[in-house]
């Protein structure tokens, strides 16, 4: 017998999972839980289960504005969350007694995000990266960047296909895409196009492990995420 199983796509998004607790520790059941992403305003919610538990699928890249609620308790405020391409973050949000605070707002921790809920290795490059980082001159872009990941390193004399080696294989066992969609040159292998280091809202690099929604390949998943737009005014020029 074939039982179905629920896959999350992740191809162009992070997840969100965490606990809402009360002053003891304890979870706090039916709890609302808001994701406002910073740079757009848009919001997404979920509701804690009975354990206090919650999950929040399928949100962009980003910096997001957190807030657990629950009659009887002041709201909690997690600033600045970061939410990481194809990787699921973890947040805890400590509501306190209605009474005792009106409200109690933290500012989330600079530290890397550690995935507990997947075993594929991954490395994640910002926007922030991608511009100000040294590049390889052979007109790949941000996938440069992923000669800075462990067992990664030019193509060297392995030849056949475009693109760095990953593991020691060769460079046209590895997978291109752009926000999930197909990028694969299939005549020499190798990414069909290449997206300006200014355009790259956020890239990744899949080395071992990965779920079976990329799959494609043996080699390293490159994925690539285009900037996208935010509620502030601005422009960017590229040469």
């Amino acid at each position: 017998m074939i039982t179905p199983t629920l896959v999350h796509a992740q191809a162009t998004s992070g997840n969100i999972v965490g606990t809402v607790t009360d002053p003891s520790g304890a979870g706090v059941p039916n709890a609302t839980v808001t994701a406002t992403n910073v740079a757009t305003g848009i919001t997404n919610k979920s509701t804690s289960n009975a354990s206090g538990e919650f999950r929040i699928d399928n949100l962009l890249a980003g910096q997001y504005n957190l807030e657990g609620q629950s009659p009887g308790f002041a709201p909690f405020k997690l600033q600045n969350f970061t939410v990481t391409l194809n990787q699921t973050s973890t947040a805890k949000l400590g509501l306190s007694l209605a009474g005792t605070a009106t409200s109690v707002e933290v500012s989330a921790e600079s530290a890397a995000a550690i995935d507990t809920t997947t075993i594929q290795l991954q490395q994640n490059f910002t926007l922030k990266e991608s511009q100000d980082l040294p590049t390889a001159t052979i007109g790949l872009g941000a996938i440069n960047l992923s000669l800075l990941s462990p067992g990664v390193a030019t193509s060297g004399g392995i030849g056949a296909g475009t693109g760095p080696s990953v593991g020691g294989q060769r460079p046209r066992n590895n997978n291109y895409t752009i926000e999930g969609v197909d990028d694969n040159d299939k005549s020499v292998t190798g990414p069909l196009l290449t997206i300006p280091n200014d355009a790259t809202g956020e890239f990744t690099l899949l080395t071992n492990q990965f779920s079976p929604e990329f799959g494609h390949s043996t080699g390293g998943q490159f994925n690539t995420d285009v900037i996208s737009g935010t509620n502030s005014l601005h422009g960017r020029a590229y040469e």
